[in-house]
């Protein structure tokens, strides 16, 4: 179980990586639902990254050979060569998902590796790259495919040079994405890749993913106001920030979810001060930062953290 848990985190640190406009990038189309974005490397190189290692160590202190076993066998350094990445959907549904990563200078031995898979398929596309399709099943068992590409980014402009992995459920999307890659000057940069930022994403349409996720009931009064949410991880110094932005519907509909969000926050630190075990809970909440500019559509919910007092949190929580 431990192993199990360990390699979920890992996959979520490396491939994790969601838009819901086109921000400066065509491989994300303009009606995307969602989409997340990330940097697997820098997150991984990130001290945010090196504190979830550290405390993975403790529980399986072989996570680095691990991580080491891995590269080599996708012959890819999962430490620093996978570059941005972006995962998005048309729809919440799982067929409308996508993703493209810039997975660096070489593709590794991952051409090889799906040939082995079974029920594997391919074919040649505008005769310079190989469209991988594999057999994939959703949670109630229905079948269907994935068909993923690995085209090379050509030019001088960002990306050169590296290769792009493109996955979609529609072998046409795939085969656009590989279009773009190769002929478009199409860039991932809804991110800077100078900057702190480490995870990115946008949601439209929260009613729809309540429903989606199979919430019981309808979705609640908050979600049908919401048009759109914006969440960002970001790392400053010796730092870290988290932001979630939501937009409503009209300013009156902001003003009411930001007084349901205050008196919330204020509710939950006033029952976590008085129980010393829930100290810490009462620490986060003094932290975040809930903001609502009147006449303005936007609320917006800010957390603050020193890594000293991170790690102060986490001890704390560690030994409840």
């Amino acid at each position: 179980m431990k192993r199990l848990i360990v390699t979920a985190t890992l996959t979520l640190m490396t491939l994790a990586s969601l838009p819901v406009s086109a921000q400066d990038t065509t491989l994300v189309p303009e009606d995307a639902s969602f989409t997340l974005v990330t940097n697997p490397s820098k997150v991984m190189q990130s001290r945010l990254g090196q504190t979830i290692l550290d405390r993975i160590r403790v529980e399986e202190p072989q996570v680095d050979e691990m991580i080491d076993e891995l590269s080599e066998t996708v012959g890819i350094d999962l430490r620093s060569s996978l570059g941005q990445t972006i995962l998005f959907g048309t729809g919440y549904e799982r067929r409308s998902f996508a993703l493209v990563s810039d997975i660096g200078p070489t593709s590794g031995n991952i051409n090889g590796l799906l040939l082995a898979a079974p029920g594997y398929d391919s074919s040649v596309y505008r005769e310079k790259v190989i469209v991988h399709s594999l057999p994939s099943e959703d949670k109630e068992g229905n079948a269907d495919r994935i068909f993923c590409a690995m085209p090379k980014r050509p030019g001088s402009g960002p990306g050169a040079g590296s290769y792009y992995l493109v996955a979609s459920f529609d072998p046409q999307r795939t085969r656009d994405m590989i279009d773009q890659t190769l002929d478009a000057n199409a860039s991932l940069t809804p991110l800077d890749a100078n900057g702190g930022t480490l995870i990115e994403a946008w949601f439209n349409g929260l009613p729809e993913l309540v429903r989606v996720a199979g919430a019981d009931g309808p979705p609640s009064a908050v979600a049908e106001m919401v048009q759109r949410a914006h969440l960002s991880l970001n790392e400053v110094g010796d730092s870290v920030s988290g932001e979630l932005t939501l937009t409503m519907v009209d300013s009156l509909r902001a003003q009411q979810v930001f007084e349901l969000m205050r008196g919330g926050l204020a509710m939950v630190q006033l029952v976590a001060t008085a129980n010393p075990e829930a100290q810490p809970i009462a620490d986060i909440g003094r932290m975040i930062n809930i903001q609502h500019t009147p006449d303005d559509s936007d609320v917006t919910a800010r957390i603050d953290c020193s890594y000293d007092r991170l790690e102060q949190i986490l001890e704390t929580l560690n030994g409840m």
